[in-house]
């Protein structure tokens, strides 16, 4: 799995940040929290998609 860590946010874009949630099966559910904080942190706009695969991700991961 791949994970982000706290210390490179600064250097990942928030498309690249993004991804992570619609890709979230790829990364551990702690990197997928930290990209869906960071985005929220940048005020990214958030569509119907990316709340969509946030649920997807809080019901496999009992969150």
């Amino acid at each position: 799995m791949k994970t982000i860590e706290i210390d490179s946010l600064e250097k990942i874009t928030s498309l690249d940040l993004s991804y992570v949630i619609f890709f979230w099966r790829e990364y551990d559910p702690n990197s997928v929290l930290i990209a869906y904080a960071e985005l929220i942190k940048r005020e990214y706009p958030i569509s119907g998609n990316f709340f969509d695969k946030m649920t997807e991700f809080r019901k496999i991961n009992l969150l």
